[in-house]
């Protein structure tokens, strides 16, 4: 036998040795079994361990015949790819995902405003989150870090003259050029956020569905609507241009109005007893407030019982008690809320361009149509189309309601097979004009 395979067999033995051989614990150590030398002593090896699984009353003994298996059975490698519960980091499909990074950037103590170009949702996009003040780092691991910090704006009429302003600006604008250009060189050579970004529809909300976009309008009203006295005033809420809230109203369900009195009612009597008298009658109202806020896209943050909205798209939150007289008389701090400009400037629910997620240089944005537009719309389709349903109900009401006026119709029936001759003849004639010219059949007379 050759030397080369004398040593392959050696190592097969040890092999078989390893695997073979159960594990002990520390407490009571035992002395590794001899090496199996014939093919006897290695079957009976193997069967030590169904020996032990069937013998031994000791429950050491049974985990550690376990443990022995497990090893056998699942390499290192398989343990440890099971043992892991992180999540696919590169996932630029993932809207949710993408709103997870984007929140990380919520923060006013790490991160504020910057330029277009590298905004928040640039680097949200392409896989970045904020870590720290300023600090953005690639969430696939890559090592990727950049600190985005740019010069503050300076004015002329701060006191500086217009050469140093200008010198400003230009060194502003190259320094947001050179971090535009890091959104994707900064990654690792081999992170896949390199070459690959989130689509330009990644912000795009679900609202294309009538029936689900007044579904979320009218979930959102009736959250609002249960925070009662936190809300401000009807007076000083302002809705974008093109909003007539009269006009919306009148095309909602009734029933809704209904639903969120109730509610508030409701609620007002858990925390203040009132008599039962009043309760009998609920007058149908509507909150203006709630359903301008509700419109926008704002929602309850938390429970609602702090006063406080956000959205869920550009994750900007609102105290309303901003905007309500403090208790001792102080006037608000803000006197107006506008509903749009509170949102960040590329939110969808006010952005044409995000919502539609194409921004095509040469798209007509008159054709575009921002979140809230969307769902205004879904409310005038929604009501046209009851209006047709109930149009259609009441003509069959009336149809089987007045089966016996047929006196007219049996008056003008004359006249009917009247027309009805007339018509026939226009059609024959029209058809002898069309029809291809024949050799004409000789008639035959009747005899």
């Amino acid at each position: 036998m050759s030397y080369a395979l004398e040593s392959k067999k050696r190592k097969f033995h040890r092999v078989l040795e390893s695997i073979s051989k159960p594990l002990t614990t520390d407490n009571a150590p035992k002395p590794a079994p001899a090496t199996p030398t014939t093919a006897q002593d290695r079957i009976s090896a193997n069967l030590s361990i169904k020996k032990v699984r069937l013998a031994s009353a000791d429950r050491s003994e049974l985990t550690a015949v376990r443990n022995s298996i497990q090893k056998i059975s699942r390499p290192a490698h398989r343990i440890a790819s099971a043992n892991s519960n992180k999540r696919p980091t590169f996932v630029p499909w993932d809207r949710e995902r993408f709103l997870e990074r984007l929140e990380t950037f919520r923060r006013v103590d790490r991160w504020t405003s910057k330029p277009t170009p590298i905004n928040e949702v640039k680097w949200a996009k392409h896989g970045w989150i904020c870590t720290d003040v300023m600090r953005v780092t690639c969430v696939s691991d890559c090592g990727g870090a950049v600190v985005v910090k740019l010069p503050d704006e300076i004015d002329e009429l701060d006191g500086f003259n217009i050469e140093k302003v200008e010198e400003r600006k230009e060194v502003r604008a190259r320094l947001v050029d050179e971090y535009a250009k890091m959104i994707s060189s900064a990654h690792g050579e081999t992170c896949p956020w390199r070459n690959k970004s989130c689509d330009a529809t990644i912000q795009h909300l679900p609202l294309t569905n009538c029936d689900a976009a007044l579904s979320g309008l009218h979930e959102r009203y009736t959250k609002i609507s249960k925070m009662g006295d936190k809300l401000p005033a009807e007076d000083i809420v302002q809705t974008p241009e093109g909003l007539d809230l009269d006009v919306l109203i009148k095309g909602l369900p009734e029933e809704w109005f209904e639903e969120a009195e109730k509610a508030d009612v409701s609620t007002r009597a858990e925390t203040q007893p009132t008599n039962v008298d009043n309760q009998v009658t609920i007058p149908q109202s509507v909150n203006r407030t709630a359903l301008a806020l509700a419109l926008l896209g704002w929602d309850t943050a938390s429970d609602g019982a702090a006063g406080l909205v956000g959205c869920g798209a550009c994750f900007r939150r609102l105290g309303l008690w901003m905007y309500k007289p403090k208790d001792n008389g102080d006037v608000t701090v803000y006197t107006s809320l506008n509903v749009a400009e509170e949102h960040m400037e590329y939110c969808p629910w006010i952005d044409k361009v995000a919502q539609s997620g194409t921004g095509r240089p040469n798209e007509n944005l008159a054709d575009l149509r921002a979140g809230w537009q969307m769902v205004a719309e879904a409310v005038k389709v929604k009501h046209r189309r009851r209006l047709r349903t109930m149009g259609s109900t009441d003509t069959l009401r009336t149809d089987l309601g007045t089966p016996t006026e047929t006196t007219g119709e049996e008056e003008n029936a004359d006249a009917k097979k009247k027309a009805e001759r007339e018509w026939w003849a226009k059609i024959r004639r029209v058809r002898q004009v069309l029809t291809t010219k024949s050799p004409k059949r000789k008639a035959v007379l009747p005899e």
